[in-house]
């Protein structure tokens, strides 16, 4: 089987089972749409990352697909939903023709993209520090810009001491010399925090002239 049929399958198979398990796990923090939206976001940045760090792209883009697979499967423990993840894609990979060595480096991806353990031994491959860069640089992506603002746009007091204390903590982030694991995950991720203080910073200038002019 092709690598494009492969991870066509992965996709199919992650996407149908994030929306079963949405109506098996019902709560206002479980959307399918964009946990899946998520996931495309995360395989594209993982393959950027696979090619930059001399990665396997598929190995990357099979993970990236399949990390947050249990996502609402662990509101006990978020942290868990990798290792759960790696448990469920591991019968998948192994009927989609994946070698041993193959599954084990995408399992102990998806595994560790969380918190960095797994709960099997394995070495920290590229292929997984660029999957658990992907999803950080989408989490701290434009939409995220969007996430922070929109609950709150009729109450823009209350927003900007929001985005006022958000500030504090990327700039808390961006002062440190390295963030990701990858060199590449790490410009990139440090785009994105600049961009996002850029606008917060852009929207707390309106506020502060959001009154009648003095005279």
């Amino acid at each position: 089987m092709s690598s494009n049929k492969r991870l066509a399958k992965i996709a199919e198979f992650v996407q149908t089972r994030l929306n079963r398990m949405a109506q098996e796990y019902p709560s206002e923090q479980h959307d399918p749409i964009y946990r899946w939206e998520h996931t495309q976001r995360v395989a594209n940045y993982g393959r950027v990352l696979a090619e930059a760090e001399g990665a396997d792209p598929e190995i990357v883009i099979a993970a990236c697909l399949l990390h947050d697979v249990a996502h609402f499967e662990c509101d006990d423990n978020y942290k868990d939903h990798g290792r759960r993840g790696a448990q469920i894609a591991r019968p998948l990979l192994k009927e989609l023709g994946y070698t041993p060595q193959q599954i084990d480096n995408i399992c102990f991806s998806v595994a560790t993209h969380v918190d960095g353990e797994a709960d099997f031994e394995h070495e920290k491959t590229i292929e997984a520090r660029c999957v658990s860069d992907a999803d950080n640089i989408d989490r701290f992506g434009a939409y995220r810009i969007l996430q922070w603002c929109v609950p709150e746009m009729n109450e823009f007091p209350r927003l900007i001491e929001n985005l006022t204390q958000r500030i504090d903590r990327l700039q808390d982030y961006r002062s440190r010399a390295l963030l990701l694991e990858t060199v590449t995950g790490d410009r990139i991720f440090k785009q994105h925090l600049d961009r996002q203080i850029e606008f917060f910073q852009a929207l707390i200038r309106e506020y502060e002239i959001t009154s009648l002019p003095q005279p």
